[in-house]
């Protein structure tokens, strides 16, 4: 039994950090550190606090989860709590929603009830939404944040409100951002929470991107009588992952089954250093009723059987035709088939996962984003045979060790230059497609997606 000299010592030195640890807690962690020889128990101490504080704490008073993780923590320091995982797929049902708050004047992670039924109020919600989460994001950014009282900023840029334009307050040059919609054929305007402007897109200078019928974008003009006439049109600032974090710490923003951030984890980052060659490896466009298919893919499998790869991501479309009745049976017998060659390979069927996407075209749920996975029904025997196999939504999240990856499975960069309102005649189209806020925009106006799960067809940090 530890002394009240010890017992005492433990309680004060939480209360030094504002941390509250009950009388029975404070036996319990003696009780540890009898284990330790004298000298150094007052450095294992600050050890298990520095693992406490570390948790991200709601409450001050310490519970025995707590303090239970951070004595673990101190015993096997290497070792990877069971949240923290090498590899995990993370379906669109477990992504939480980034939203403004507006009286903690700060971004917070939201749960969102799985419905892929949405009512039809979730279609202004989603540009609504939308519209905000750009417009304080923008106002973070640097220069567009507003002088504080008796600052003086030579290269601020203030956006201006269209209701502001709408009460004959503002005019001449503006920077405006809104929405950009086609309420009537062959006229353009700008959409915000207060109102909308018609713009005048003649004498417009695009910036790089590809900017689309809803997009949100920032137009710079001389406001006349009622229009816009834009002299120069492009995206907000991009911003980048360190700043986006800062309102939320070390919370997980990704998805999955960890509180904390995994992209901060020290033990992972280890792991994937360690694990140099790993590689996950690619396939889009995957039949699985085309001969030569199968057959390039059993070469692929023949080329990495002495060095398994970590994953296999197929995507779709699974089969080289049109949904039709055959569709179910022939989906069947290719599924079967991939099998029958991933089993000529044991160390790839025991150590590789193999992670199938469909495509919006594939069977099994709507044409819709997000999409469901291949129906269990049709997978279930090859779930038998291929223990890694997994089947997941489009888009899903992929987690290795600390790297984040989204996986959506569509010909967008077709659509998008299809539905562009300027093609860019220099430099690489991909570079054009790249732009951060087109991974929030370009599903709602060139492809058919569910309002009340948008969010999970974007990535912010």
């Amino acid at each position: 039994m530890p002394g009240e000299k010890l017992i005492n010592a433990v309680q004060s030195t939480f209360s030094l950090y504002g941390l509250v640890l009950s009388r029975k807690l404070s036996i319990s962690l003696a009780k540890e550190l009898l284990n330790v020889e004298e000298n150094e128990r007052e450095m294992w101490l600050m050890q298990v606090i520095e693992q406490v504080l570390a948790q991200n704490l709601s409450d001050t008073q310490i519970t025995i989860e707590n303090l239970k993780l951070a004595i673990e923590e101190c015993i096997k320091p290497n070792a990877l709590k069971d949240t923290e995982t090498v590899l995990n797929v993370i379906d669109v049902f477990d992504i939480p929603r980034i939203k403004y708050e507006l009286s903690e004047n700060k971004f917070v992670l939201e749960t969102v009830t799985p419905n892929l039924v949405a009512e039809a109020q979730y279609k202004s919600i989603l540009f609504k939404d939308r519209f905000e989460l750009l417009w304080y994001r923008t106002m973070r950014h640097e220069l567009f944040t507003p002088p504080m009282p008796g600052e003086r900023k030579k290269d601020w840029i203030e956006l201006v409100p269209i209701e502001h334009l709408l009460s004959g307050s503002k005019e001449g040059n503006v920077y405006v951002m809104g929405l950009l919609s086609q309420l009537v054929e062959g006229e353009y305007y700008l959409e915000d929470t207060g109102g909308t402007i018609k713009v005048d897109l003649q004498k417009a200078r695009f910036q790089d991107g590809l900017i689309m019928e809803c997009s949100i974008v920032i137009a710079n003009g001389d406001f006349k009588d009622g229009i816009l006439h834009v002299k120069n049109l492009g995206f907000p600032p991009a911003e980048s992952s360190s700043n986006a974090r800062v309102d939320f710490g070390n919370a997980n923003t990704f998805g999955g089954l960890s509180k904390f951030s995994l992209k901060l984890s020290e033990k992972l980052k280890t792991y994937e250093e360690s694990n140099k060659d790993g590689m996950i490896v690619f396939v889009s466009e995957m039949w699985l009723d085309d001969k030569i298919v199968l057959r390039k893919f059993k070469i692929m499998l023949e080329g990495y059987s002495e060095y398994p790869p970590i994953a296999f991501v197929l995507c779709g479309h699974f089969l080289s035709f049109p949904a039709k009745p055959s569709s179910r049976q022939k989906l069947i017998e290719g599924l079967k088939n991939l099998a029958d060659i991933i089993i000529q390979y044991p160390d790839i069927n025991q150590t590789s996962k193999f992670i199938f996407v469909p495509a919006i075209d594939d069977i099994g749920s709507p044409k819709i984003l997000p999409k469901l996975p291949l129906p269990k029904n049709l997978t279930e025997d090859f779930r038998k045979n291929i223990p890694g196999a997994i089947f997941a939504t489009n888009p899903c999240r992929i987690q290795y060790c600390t790297k984040e990856i989204v996986v959506l499975r569509g010909d967008i960069l077709t659509k998008m230059c299809r539905n562009t309102l300027y093609f860019p005649f220099q430099g690489n189209i991909h570079d054009h497609s790249s732009n951060v806020t087109y991974i929030l925009e370009i599903q709602s106006c060139i492809t058919n997606i569910s309002y009340s799960r948008s969010h999970c067809n974007c990535r912010w940090i």
